[in-house]
């Protein structure tokens, strides 16, 4: 529970009662790398919370997987709009590591909500949180060439070098795997 509460601990009016509150309900599961917490067109009926590992989201455009973000320890995962929706999702979550991760139920989720304001409170952060790196990815992808998003993830996430393979760090740049090669050179040669 240290980085669930750790994490909890960040939004205003935590309470080791609200704590308590989804201790009771919270699912622990571990995913060996490969496995699904979401296939895609599927319903998502559960928040995860990434106590170790990491996961993928994607989906797939013409046949080809896109990489939509790497989410890793100290995060939530799920597919957000099949979860409010109780729709299909057209997104997988895949882990990319063995991981360990606390779920809450969508019912669950909807029984904390109504018993203790605070949870109410981390919904709709997590969700502002999830629509701000959202954004960023949307724009890093507009208006940075190939060469700047390898360089931005250089500085900014270089850990995910060592954790995920080239296709789906091409995929996550949106750019072919050969230019990823030429563009890994060029840092190099720099």
């Amino acid at each position: 529970m240290d980085p669930f509460r750790a994490y909890l601990r960040q939004f205003p009016g935590y309470t080791e009662a609200s704590l308590e509150r989804a201790a009771e309900r919270a699912t622990a599961e571990r995913f060996d790398a490969g496995e699904f917490l979401l296939r895609m067109g599927r319903t998502s009926d559960r928040i995860a919370f990434i106590r170790r590992g990491l996961f993928r989201q994607y989906y797939v455009v013409d046949g080809k997987e896109v990489t939509a973000c790497f989410c890793r320890e100290g995060t939530l995962t799920c597919s957000y709009q099949s979860l409010i929706t109780q729709q299909p999702s057209d997104l997988a979550i895949e882990a990319l590591e063995e991981s360990d991760v606390l779920s809450l139920g969508y019912r669950d989720l909807q029984a904390l909500y109504d018993a203790d304001p605070f949870w109410q409170q981390v919904g709709r952060m997590a969700a502002e949180q999830e629509y701000v790196v959202r954004e960023r990815h949307a724009r890093f992808l507009q208006d940075l060439s190939a060469a700047e998003r390898y360089a931005a993830v250089l500085r900014d996430e270089p850990d995910l070098l060592q954790r995920v393979s080239l296709q789906h760090l091409a995929s996550y740049l949106q750019v072919a795997p050969e230019t990823l090669s030429r563009v890994r050179k060029q840092a190099v040669r720099s």
